[in-house]
């Protein structure tokens, strides 16, 4: 079978001494990892988060295959700068980590696709962008939190703690008096809008850790590139 899609190039993986597995997350075909008959310098020149244009041949679809990058569009080299450079790496282990091959989950895509236009923006926007990026990943993974509404009363204002137990918030009048059990919501997550401090990001990146954890069974530690972007925010 062949398809032929666009996508965004996660890296590579080698395999024995001359081969490689590229990782693209495609469109309209999910995650797809696949056998490469470039070179290590011809995949070298790829960098993640490209966007590409790819045939993918097997003779089955639950075959690697092999894949053929007809074209890329490289992202702008002015605005690789090392945050960036921690964003799109934590992104990519996000999608590496956590999606199952050939499962077609557009909004994952479109979500990652309004994130890499972020990267023209100042940091305060990026590190905003990429907070949601991964409130979104999670709600598209199907452990999405309830962010828009009080679980008890049903108020969508003065929204103040999140429950670690079932991902829902509370106002501070229903949550008060069991906030020591309960996450209080960062700024940038109750009025979705940028945080006049980085902390605030640090904070809800925290947040995200516990229900990554929790919903996927997952050290989070093993997320390198992750916990380097969160250490970095908390120092900037």
């Amino acid at each position: 079978m062949q398809i032929e899609d666009i996508g965004f190039f996660l890296g590579t993986k080698e395999y024995g001494e001359n081969s490689f597995i590229v990782f693209v997350l495609s469109k309209k075909h999910g995650l797809v990892k696949s056998f490469s008959k470039y070179s290590r310098k011809e995949l070298q020149s790829l960098m993640i988060l490209d966007q590409i244009n790819f045939i993918w041949k097997s003779k089955q679809k639950e075959g690697l295959g092999f894949i053929k990058i007809n074209h890329k569009k490289p992202l702008n080299d002015g605005v690789n700068n090392f945050l960036v450079s921690l964003v799109k790496a934590s992104a990519t282990e996000l999608c590496l980590n956590f999606l199952a091959p050939w499962e077609k989950n557009k909004e994952i895509y479109e979500d990652l696709a309004t994130l890499v236009e972020s990267f023209k923006l100042d940091n305060n926007l990026i590190i905003f962008n990429y907070v949601w990026w991964e409130i979104f990943f999670l709600k598209n993974t199907g452990y999405g939190l309830n962010l828009d509404k009080c679980a008890v009363s049903g108020s969508s204002k003065d929204l103040h703690y999140i429950s670690p137990n079932s991902g829902n918030c509370v106002t501070l009048t229903v949550g008060n008096k069991y906030k020591k059990k309960l996450f209080r919501i960062p700024e940038c997550l109750k009025n979705k809008e940028k945080s006049s401090t980085f902390i605030d990001y640090f904070n809800a990146l925290q947040i995200i850790s516990f229900f990554l954890k929790k919903n996927f069974d997952f050290n989070i530690n093993k997320l390198f590139f992750r916990t380097h972007l969160i250490n970095k925010i908390e120092n900037l």
